[in-house]
Parts: C-alpha cells; sequence; structure tokens
C-alpha cells in the first residue's frame, strides 16, 4: 500500500501538460506570420510587386518553421498517444522543448531579415536541431525500460519512434555543416524531411 501511496507522489497526470504544450505550440506558430509584416514605410518607397517580392525570403522560411513545427506538435502528440502518466523529470525536459519552440518565431524571423548570414542561418538550424533533440530524449526517457508508457508497446514501435524524432536534428546537423561551408541554401534541406522519414520507416528493422 506504501509503495503504490509513493507512486502515486511520483507520477502525475498529462492532461495538464498536454493543455500547456498545445497552446505553446499553437501560439507559436501563430506568431511565425507575423514576421512578414511590412515596414511602414514600404507603402511609400516600394511598390506592391517590389515589396511583396522582399517578403518571399521571410514566407519561404515561414512556411518551412510552421511544417515544422506542426511534424514536432504531431510526434510530440504521437508519444502522449504511448504515455500513461509523467513525472517530474519529464515535466522539466518538456519545459525545456516548450523553450525552443518559443525561440522558432524569433529564430524564423531573424533568419528572414538575414537570409544570407550565416550567423542567422546557423541560428535558426541550431535551434530546430535542440528542439529536436529534446523531442528525441523525452521519447528516450519515458521509453526506457518502458518507464511511463505501456510495456505492451513492442521494441519495434519504441525504436521506429525513435528514429522519426532524429530526422529533423539529422538534417539541422547537415544544414548546419553546408552553411558554415558555404552553401546558402542549406535550409532547402528541410524539404526533404518527408522522404527522409519514409525512408526511415522503411528501414527500421523489425
Amino acid at each position: 500500500m506504501l509503495e503504490s501511496a509513493e507512486k502515486r507522489n511520483v507520477l502525475m497526470e498529462k492532461n495538464r501538460m498536454e493543455s500547456l504544450t498545445d497552446g505553446i505550440f499553437a501560439f507559436a506558430m501563430t506568431l511565425l506570420v507575423l514576421n512578414m509584416i511590412l515596414p511602414s514605410d514600404a507603402a511609400i518607397t516600394q511598390t506592391s510587386s517590389a515589396a511583396l517580392l522582399s517578403l518571399l525570403p521571410a514566407f519561404y522560411h515561414y512556411i518551412i518553421a510552421f511544417f515544422i513545427l506542426a511534424a514536432f506538435w504531431m510526434g510530440h502528440h504521437a508519444q502522449f498517444n504511448q504515455i500513461h502518466h509523467i513525472d517530474k523529470n519529464f515535466l522539466f525536459l518538456n519545459a525545456i522543448g516548450l523553450f525552443f519552440v518559443t525561440l522558432v518565431p524569433f529564430s524564423t524571423s531573424f533568419i528572414g531579415d538575414y537570409s544570407s548570414d550565416i550567423l542567422a542561418t546557423c541560428l535558426f538550424e541550431f535551434n530546430l536541431l535542440i528542439l529536436g533533440l529534446v523531442l528525441a530524449f523525452q521519447w528516450y526517457y519515458s521509453s526506457h525500460n518502458h518507464r511511463l508508457i505501456s510495456p505492451e508497446l513492442s521494441q519495434y514501435d519504441i525504436r521506429l519512434r525513435m528514429n522519426r524524432s532524429l530526422v529533423i536534428p539529422a538534417i539541422s546537423l547537415a544544414a548546419m555543416i553546408l552553411t558554415v561551408i558555404g552553401f546558402s541554401s542549406s535550409s532547402m534541406l528541410y524539404m526533404a524531411s518527408p522522404l527522409v522519414s519514409y525512408f526511415v520507416e522503411r528501414y527500421t528493422q523489425k
């Protein structure tokens, strides 16, 4: 009886954290569009076509950031379908992940304004790298020895979810390397993430 009481003190319900996470993802994804607001003097100094063209880098990175955040949210949702309860360590990991979610609008705005700058590009890619690694580590922590998940979940399913969660971090690392060696459009690599995910699922051994 004492053991079960101690266990209840360690394990917590996940509903409140899911609500907070959904809200922060929704806010961050909505905030991304504010990066494409024209400067106040654009109507005076530019034609409409020139103003629209000036927004193309910001719009391009808005598309990338929006769909990557959507992919992270779907991955987080898939994780929580398997997680029954959370503990304090997982709660802390999730808070770190949400911190990097809230930084995505800033790093997207920065690269949109300085799309040819190495620092701005690396900051954007580093943001997504760390966010992806945190979410991957959340799954590792919760699935290790079936700590927070059902014991019935197979090792193949655990391994497949881990491999999927590492796709964006792997692409981010590759993009950062390309940026440093001088490739100016390294963020285009993120467009290959659905294809990489397909091959990860196809070649993960059962």
